[in-house]
């Protein structure tokens, strides 16, 4: 650990070179603050298959308590909060994130919860992964909930890489499991952005599930975000929210994709005042399962 002079950054440590994970692990922890530090690797290994990590809240005997994860600079690395309750992760700055996300939460077993995060004013720039990635992982796993999670007023940023913005559920919808909950579960007021520098991108909030995974999600709140694109067009929705039910996708403005909304097997949702420039198809809604009502959305171009 060191004195650094980058922004206002007070601490520092560097990784490098780490081939996989590593980092800085805490199991089991009450009332944990870090806060103020530069996490960075001066010699960055080229990607191979693993995760390579700054701080990571592990799964533990007991889940963590009361974390506060605040304006923290990390550069090649990633930040993981797992099996944790009454978490704020506030204005920090996540550079070129390797493999999986930028910020994640993740079962890492069966049993795992993740109950009451804010995830706020965060800043993560050219992740090769998701910006924000909250679901299991392995995706077989069993029995975990995630409730109360607030993704808001962040900015996802690519410039030279492809991936999701934010995604929730399961990275893999054709692994059969049972148990999960996906609750109250809000996406709000992000800004996610394409340059055209960019490849063509992913789905920017994408709620992945499948019959299969046995997921749903039950009360998703998808509202006022910003979606650009300036790269190529890809054949993705820029919102694609499976098993959905009971959620609310409203005021988001979408721009410069080629398709926009997509909701499917969908119960019992609202799609209101979202406005959507695309050369595709501008909302979609397959398998509806009844009570779906859509109200003022515009369609541009």
């Amino acid at each position: 650990m060191s004195d650094s002079t980058h922004s206002n950054v007070i601490r520092s440590f560097d990784a490098n070179g780490i081939p996989s994970y590593g980092g800085v692990v805490f199991y089991a922890m009450n009332n944990l603050r870090i806060e103020e530090n530069w996490f960075w690797d001066s010699a960055p290994k080229p990607v191979q298959g693993n995760d390579r990590y700054s701080f990571v809240i592990g799964k533990g005997s007991a889940p963590s308590q009361n974390l506060r994860i605040v304006n923290n600079m990390i550069d090649d690395l990633q930040l993981e909060v797992n099996h944790s309750k009454q978490v704020v992760i506030d204005r920090n700055v996540v550079n070129r994130a390797v493999k999986t996300a930028g910020i994640g939460i993740f079962t890492v077993g069966d049993n795992a919860i993740a109950d009451d995060y804010q995830i706020t004013n965060n800043r993560i720039v050219d992740s090769l992964g998701a910006g924000f990635s909250v679901g299991i992982d392995p995706p077989s796993d069993r029995q975990c909930i995630f409730r109360r999670i607030i993704i808001a007023d962040n900015q996802v940023i690519r410039t030279k890489t492809a991936g999701y913005g934010v995604r929730v559920g399961t990275p893999n919808n054709s692994k059969k499991t049972a148990g999960n909950i996906f609750e109250a579960i809000q996406i709000k007021n992000n800004r996610l952005r394409i340059e055209a520098s960019a490849p063509p991108p992913a789905q920017m909030i994408f709620a992945n599930a499948s019959d299969t995974s046995g997921i749903t999600f039950t009360g998703l709140t998808v509202v006022g975000n910003i979606l650009e694109n300036y790269a190529p067009r890809g054949k993705d929705f820029a919102v694609d929210l499976r098993r959905v039910q009971n959620s609310v996708v409203a005021d988001n403005r979408i721009k410069g994709f080629s398709n926009g909304i997509a909701l499917s097997s969908a119960l019992s949702n609202e799609i209101r005042n979202n406005e959507v420039d695309a050369d595709g198809v501008a909302y979609a809604l397959e398998e509806s399962l009844g009570g779906n009502k859509a109200v003022k959305n515009r369609v541009i171009g």
